[in-house]
């Protein structure tokens, strides 16, 4: 198996999409351990509210949003003032965002944060109040210094390995003398924050290091890349089992970088020794074997099977999901799951499909419930999505492959924008059933099927029953030996 193939896939499995809601409870603690003492159970933080307010003069827009990872929360200036509720569980930074502007806020749960500025130009105007005005404005100057665009940090990986650790480590030591800076200015500041920053400096700087050496080989189209041991000493220093350091979203993301590496390399090693692709089962055996601080292996062990369910459904997860009930003990992460088992419980192999009928370009609606009698194999995708198109050309080749045959394959199209979609149809002369759903991404069809992310592949036998709702792509080469046993 090509190496640079199976990185694709391991990037691509990645995604992860995902939100929550539960009512206000308990107060923050004000104080944090050090990092060298570690809890015997894992912390389980109740929910409370936080409160962003400011004014902002001379604001055309009129819209601000409060987000958090993949929570969002609106709100519209009037008057110029602003105020934005959020219930959170969890300290982090929750971005304010105003005119495409971020404005970075370390928050815990029941702080509030004061921000005003004037809109035509925040930089120069801009004022915190509120629990840590002083931990707002260092985050805001250590946003507008950062020493890399965007573009710079996504290209990293292009780049030699000389001229990325030179760059990599000049970016750390800027964001150090930043902070050393503001903690000499600044004797009063909260442990936990100061906890937080050390823990944010060191883990984004170590998981650059970590995509790196992942992700070389892929963006320079080369077969295989072996990390220098100069590269690779980044590692020795890292403590990948203190919860205390869980405080820290850059210490998660490098986690979850590290686990998701080593299941790969063993993935790698099943398919060359002519195994099967177990990458979940892989990540639990990396979790079970490197992280025994009880906070990291509850949140890795949820991370990774809940990105299961979205990728796989609950089709075969029986196994997994009892070794993820015998040890994990949070019992949001538990609620979670179990939630989420029961929302694709109408989804297991032999229960009937849900309908659904949308137009095709003509306006003639075509529905589940047509095609009764024949194997159906649907896609969900849009004219937007680079990866939804990459399959064009495999499904095209699939449907050659049975024209003659009682398979239908219905492409239905989530585009909002009924040109776009219609226009790429017609220019590459798609075959197929191609319909369009209404409300995009709210439709019937995504609630009914539980899609979050696209492509997605449904199969569905002559009886109108699920195969496998969440079956795999035409590029994987598997689905026709699927289709040929439905037959």
């Amino acid at each position: 198996m090509n190496k640079i193939i199976l990185i694709t896939s391991f990037i691509a499995s990645l995604m992860v999409f995902g939100c929550q809601s539960e009512k206000a409870s308990e107060a923050k603690t004000t104080t944090t351990p050090t990092p060298t003492s570690k809890p015997s159970a894992p912390i389980v933080q109740k929910r409370a509210q936080i409160t962003v307010s400011g004014t902002i003069t001379n604001a055309g827009n009129k819209n601000i949003k409060l987000s958090h990872k993949s929570t969002n929360r609106s709100s519209v200036i009037k008057d110029d003032k602003f105020r934005i509720n959020l219930l959170i569980d969890e300290p982090g930074i929750y971005n304010l965002t105003y005119n495409g502007q971020k404005i970075p806020l370390f928050l815990r749960p029941n702080d509030q944060a004061v921000v005003d500025f004037d809109a035509q130009g925040m930089a120069k105007t801009i004022k915190f109040g509120g629990t840590d005005p002083k931990v707002q404005e260092y985050l805001f100057q250590k946003k507008i210094n950062d020493p890399l665009t965007y573009a710079q940090k996504r290209n990293s990986a292009k780049l030699s390995e000389k001229d990325f650790i030179k760059q990599t480590n000049e970016t750390r030591a800027t964001e150090l003398v930043l902070f050393n800076s503001f903690k000499k200015e600044n004797k009063d500041l909260p442990t936990d924050f100061l906890l937080f920053e050390e823990t944010e400096i060191q883990y984004n700087w170590a998981k650059q290091f970590n995509d790196y050496s992942l992700y070389r080989a892929f963006y320079n189209k080369q077969e295989a890349y072996t990390p220098s041991p100069e590269l690779l000493a980044y590692a020795n220093d890292l403590d990948l089992n203190n919860d205390q350091l869980m405080i820290s979203e850059a210490y998660r993301n490098y986690l979850i970088a590290h686990v998701g590496q080593k299941a790969s390399n063993m993935v790698q090693a099943d398919l060359m020794s002519g195994g099967k692709i177990q990458t979940s089962l892989r990540a639990f055996e990396v979790v079970e074997k490197d992280h025994a601080a009880p906070g990291i292996k509850n949140y890795l062990l949820y991370y990774f099977f809940n990105q299961h369910l979205r990728s796989k459904g609950i089709n075969g997860s029986e196994d997994l999901h009892q070794r993820f009930k015998q040890q994990v003990t949070n019992p949001r992460y538990l609620a979670d799951i179990d939630e989420a088992f029961l929302a694709w419980k109408h989804l297991k192999t032999g229960m009937p499909a849900p309908s659904f009928s949308y137009p095709d370009k003509e306006g003639k609606k075509v529905g589940l419930e047509d095609l009764k009698g024949k194997v159906v194999y649907i896609d969900v995708w849009a004219t937007w999505c680079g990866p939804c198109k990459v399959e064009i050309p495999h499904l095209e080749k699939l449907q050659e492959k049975f024209h003659d045959q009682p398979v239908a394959f219905v492409s239905v199209s989530i585009d909002k924008n009924a040109e776009a979609w219609e226009k790429m149809v017609k220019e590459n002369n798609m075959s197929g059933i191609q319909i369009l759903a209404d409300q995009a991404g709210n439709s019937q069809i995504c609630k009914d099927y539980k899609i979050k992310g696209i492509p997605r592949f449904i199969l569905i036998d002559q009886a109108g029953n699920i195969v496998n709702a969440q079956a795999d792509r035409p590029s994987q080469g598997t689905v026709a030996g699927e289709i040929e046993g439905l037959l």
